[in-house]
């Protein structure tokens, strides 16, 4: 997702996004429920495990062999969570847990001497269970974060969407299946900016997504 994405732009990101996940999933990701760790679709745990894994030796190894053997990472900004589904899965609308392809994206702020630069790294799981750390010399973009108040978990704004869905079946049809959850402060123009919500994407049928954003005062718009 890039700054100040339209409406166009922001389906065509999501839906790049939602590409580019898929096929970094390996063959036979749609696991048992046994076998993702106790993934209930509760994005703390999944958040918290994330910021620990964000912060090992490893990630600190993988900004050294890109910014210098010095590097430090100063600081580490927990961006965006998106829950997936994973290939050949079949999604369930009011629930997260049938999302498993999960991934928490983070902003680094590496300082080699008195040079500053941002990178990103992504951490991803198959439910709860830790895969692995993606680390680019690139900053994340699209979001301001995710450190606001979790005033609405990921099955409410299932549920909050689907009720729209009803409502709204002309333009979001009931038939269109779940696909992904993006947790996120969108970088969308005021009064928006910079507000926590969740974006949550159906897949349309004709290549792209149909997406409700949901904001933690339970307020649900069309995107």
């Amino acid at each position: 997702m890039r700054t100040h994405l339209a409406r166009g732009g922001r389906i065509l990101a999501m839906t790049a996004a939602l590409a580019l996940a898929v096929t970094l999933v390996p063959v036979g990701a749609a696991q048992a429920k046994e076998k993702e760790c106790g993934w209930s679709g509760n994005v703390v745990p999944l958040m918290e495990k994330a910021d620990r894994k964000v912060r090992s030796a490893q990630v600190t190894a993988r900004i050294q062999e890109k910014f210098g053997a010095d590097a430090v990472v100063k600081t580490y900004t927990r961006m965006e969570v998106d829950l997936l589904a994973a290939p050949g899965t079949t999604t369930k609308p009011t629930q997260a847990a049938t999302l498993t392809a999960n991934r928490v994206s983070y902003n680094l702020q590496v300082v080699d001497g008195g040079t500053e630069f941002t990178a990103s790294a992504q951490v991803r799981f198959d439910g709860l269970c830790y895969r692995t750390t993606v680390v680019v010399d690139s900053p994340w973009v699209g979001s301001t974060g995710t450190d606001k108040p979790l005033k609405v978990n990921a099955n409410k704004a299932l549920r909050l969407a689907q009720e729209y869905r009803q409502k709204h079946s002309d333009a979001y049809p009931l038939d269109e299946p779940l696909v992904m959850m993006n947790l996120m402060q969108a970088t969308t123009a005021p009064p928006d900016f910079g507000k926590l919500r969740w974006y949550v994407n159906y897949d349309n049928g004709m290549g792209g997504l149909s997406i409700i954003a949901v904001y933690m005062n339970g307020t649900v718009k069309p995107i």
